[in-house]
């Protein structure tokens, strides 16, 4: 009789990996354009890939490893690029939480489980954005004005 061998049964084995750790770090180095990147190296802060580019390169990395990223909630691991006067009184998604940096081998290990596996703490995110709101009414009030002044004149 013969028994199968896996991780379960013998968790002192490492597990195997069909997607090379130097695939992933590629990848990274050529999204962020930092080709001395390290295997380690926070993608946020240490390679400053932030808000949009971010994403982008978690779109771009589930598209080439064939990972579903569905269970990925952006406000833990970059910032948005846009500054906001709402942001000053309602705290947007990413001030709300503590930040959980991303490496390229955190995505290394995310390739080869062929998901975002991440668990992420119990937090609570408005549905609304209240300070996406206030700019907006900042906006049309903005805009208001600049038509009313254009048509004193």
């Amino acid at each position: 009789m013969s028994s199968v061998l896996d991780s379960v049964n013998n968790p002192e084995e490492e597990p195997v990996y069909r997607i090379p750790l130097e695939d992933v770090l590629s990848f990274v180095r050529w999204k962020t354009g930092q080709p001395e990147a390290g295997a380690e190296d926070d993608i946020f802060e240490a390679l400053n890939c932030r808000g949009t580019d971010f994403t982008q390169l978690v779109e771009a990395f589930s598209m080439r490893f064939g990972t579903d990223t569905s269970a990925y909630r952006w406000y833990f691991h970059t910032n948005e690029e846009d500054h906001s006067i709402g942001g000053m009184f309602f705290k947007p998604p990413f001030e709300r939480v503590q930040r959980i940096p991303v490496t390229a081998e955190t995505l290394w290990h995310m390739a080869n489980a062929g998901s975002w596996n991440l668990a992420y703490p119990e937090h609570e995110i408005p549905s609304s954005r209240l300070d996406i709101f206030i700019n907006i009414i900042l906006f049309i009030a903005g805009a208001l004005l600049l038509a009313w002044i254009a048509r004193k004149w």
